[in-house]
């Protein structure tokens, strides 16, 4: 740059511009998430949803749409620094193993790597196998977690209150979903950081 004779702050200004269009844009994305959520949720109850493939099909959309709030918001900001970090860590580990193998949670992970994580490329944005990337491998970890608990409790009220109110078919395709689509992330998250709690303490107590 000094041999072009730019300035490096010039230069950092175009990456800047564009990593805050991009935080705008996702911030706008969760925004129109909302909206579509409100709508969906004052619709509900007007339906007729006799077809267990219609149930099923509004169910799946709900869930997308609102845990699409928190992902896309979680793509633009820290938002996993809303939770103490008191929160992240793992306290109970053989517990957690128990709750892991009771789940098939190793499973799930297999099926990830198969289907939506199956690019190397993006397995690579994630963790690079090395040791600086352990240390994002750990804020990725604890993002993704946040991202898929907050609608995780969503959800499971808004299923509890469809079942109190009558809307039984929609109130049970909604909680397995949810199960499936948020819960099982945060116990796969979860297990990733206390394999990175055990790596931590064995490279902090080597000379």
């Amino acid at each position: 740059n000094k041999a072009l004779g730019r300035n490096p702050e010039e230069c950092s200004k175009p990456v800047h511009l564009k990593r805050m269009a991009k935080k705008i844009l996702l911030s706008f994305a969760s925004l129109f998430l909302i909206w579509q959520s409100y709508k969906m949720l004052v619709l509900i109850p007007r339906l007729e949803l006799e077809s267990w493939g219609l149930v099923i099909f509004m169910a799946w959309v709900i869930s997308l749409f609102i845990t699409g709030i928190f992902a896309f918001s979680g793509f633009a900001w820290p938002t996993q620094n809303l939770m103490p970090e008191a929160y992240y860590r793992i306290y109970h580990p053989k517990r957690l193993k128990r709750i892991g193998k009771a789940m098939n949670i190793e499973f799930f992970r297999k099926m990830l790597l198969a289907t939506l994580w199956k690019s190397k490329e993006r397995q690579k944005e994630y963790f690079d196998g090395t040791k600086e990337g352990l240390a994002n491998l750990e804020v990725q970890s604890k993002k993704s977690e946040f991202g898929h608990l907050l609608p995780f409790v969503l959800i499971t009220i808004l299923s509890i209150y469809w079942l109190f109110t009558g809307l039984v078919k929609i109130g049970v395709a909604t909680f397995l979903i949810n199960i499936i689509g948020n819960l099982y992330p945060v116990i796969l998250q979860r297990n990733h950081r206390m394999r990175i709690q055990v790596l931590k303490r064995r490279m902090q107590s080597r000379p």
